[in-house]
């Protein structure tokens, strides 16, 4: 029966029936089930198969990854070379299905090669083929490789680039946050039984808040808070311009109102309108505005003139916070209608009196779950700190408002002034805190 099964085969079709004869004596049969190892990569070879029905999977192993290299059919021999070259298996070869196998040991497989020089000269050849597409693919894969590299080393490079780039900026936003804040006041002024403390912090290296407060003629104080719509660069240089004309346009009336020393309706009128028309006439395409607060305070008397620009309404609290009013309500921002009017409204801190002024930042300052800081929380603050005094108090607020938001980013600027009138309270003496 064995010697039928060779006849089938064209490795052996062609022998003498004596040569045939001989090998049957000297062969023997295995067979492998689906998804068995026949012999492993590395393994010693003193065997080579023939393949009688079945098919087996040459397999490599790269890195611990497994490549298919080759699919071997019946007729085919396999594992020869480890006979010819003497050498370690050079793949491994697994049943993909059930395969029936002759078995030829090395001396079998020499007198095979001898009675049939063509079975040599095929091996020859299919072994010539399979070295020559094995380096058709390694050549593939080095080409695909190298291709792969070139591709991850030109992204490294525009990472880098990118990177050296977004370094550049950031110092570049360092250097301007140090010049936004150098234009916020150093110190505020402290007229005899007066406090007076602000503190402001951007969202991004750059914000869009700022306050101020202006020393007038005759010891007048012009005090500011202003937000400039939207956050970063842009708002930033709003923010510059502003308060630059602001300040121009308040402290030096020999230019811009005639050299006359002016009252308070007319100092704050004066520059909103100098501030408005420029950024109305100059800026309009850049569809900019800003929300301001701006009053000017009597430290002598206690009287505020002051008007709003679209801004929150600042707070007016009493002594001990035992009331708490929003002050007027204002016009429209700075920057968005030419020739705006601006109404001034009044009001008189006596003492023991607060004003507080700040930007949305505080207010709309939210948690992790999205809700709102609040008008009710700072008002609650200014109730239970009502001890404190300006400096004390613009630090409680802010940690507050910290510790509320802690976890979540900071969704705006914030920016917070406190005037504080002395009186009985424990609060009638400066304290050497913020500004």
């Amino acid at each position: 029966m064995l010697d039928a099964l060779l006849r089938q085969n064209p490795l052996f079709s062609q022998l003498p029936a004596a040569a045939l004869d001989t090998l049957t004596d000297n062969i023997g049969r295995r067979r492998v089930p689906a998804g068995e190892t026949l012999f492993s990569q590395g393994d010693v070879g003193v065997e080579c198969y023939v393949i009688l029905t079945g098919e087996l999977e040459v397999l490599t192993y790269v890195n611990g990854d497994e490549h298919r290299l080759d699919i071997y059919q019946p007729g085919q021999i396999i594992g020869e070379m480890a006979l010819l070259d003497r050498s370690p298996r050079s793949a491994t070869v697994r049943a993909l299905a059930e395969a029936d196998l002759i078995v030829l040991g090395e001396e079998t497989f020499k007198t095979l090669l001898s009675l049939n020089p063509e079975l040599a000269m095929s091996m020859l050849r299919s072994g010539t083929a399979r070295v020559r597409n094995t380096n058709q693919r390694m050549i593939a894969n080095l080409e695909r490789k190298n291709a792969e590299l070139l591709k991850a080393y030109q992204q490294l490079q525009a990472a880098q680039a990118e990177l050296i780039r977004l370094n550049r900026l950031e110092e570049e936003l360092a250097v301007a946050r140090r010049i936004q804040e150098s234009f916020l006041p150093r110190s505020l002024p402290q007229p005899d039984g007066w406090q007076m403390a602000a503190y402001s912090r951007g969202a991004q290296a750059v914000g869009g808040d700022f306050f101020d407060c202006i020393e007038l003629s005759d010891g007048r104080l012009g005090l500011v808070v202003a937000d400039a719509c939207g956050k970063g660069v842009t708002a930033a240089l709003f923010v510059v311009l502003t308060r630059s004309l602001l300040r121009a346009a308040s402290q030096a009336p020999w230019i811009f109102q005639g050299g006359m020393v002016l009252d308070a309706e007319s100092v704050l009128t004066g520059a909103l309108w100098l501030v408005n028309d420029y950024i109305c006439r100059e800026h309009a395409e850049s569809n900019m505005f800003i929300t301001l607060f701006y009053a000017v305070l009597d430290p002598r008397t206690g009287d505020l003139a002051y008007v709003n620009a679209g801004h929150n309404p600042p707070l007016l609290v009493t002594p001990g916070a035992a009331a708490i009013a929003e002050t007027g309500e204002g016009t429209l921002p700075v920057g968005i209608m030419p020739a705006q009017t601006y109404n001034v409204l009044r009001a008189s801190l006596g003492p023991g009196e607060r004003l507080v002024a700040f930007s949305d930042g505080i207010t709309e300052a939210m948690n992790t779950s999205g809700e709102l800081f609040g008008d009710d929380r700072l008002h609650l603050a200014l109730r239970e700190e009502a001890h404190m005094d300006s400096s004390q108090l613009v630090s409680a607020i802010i940690a507050r408002v910290d510790a509320y938001a802690e976890g979540a980013p900071q969704a705006d600027d914030m920016t917070l002034l406190i005037v504080t009138r002395a009186g009985s309270g424990p609060y009638g003496q400066p304290h050497p805190g913020m500004l």
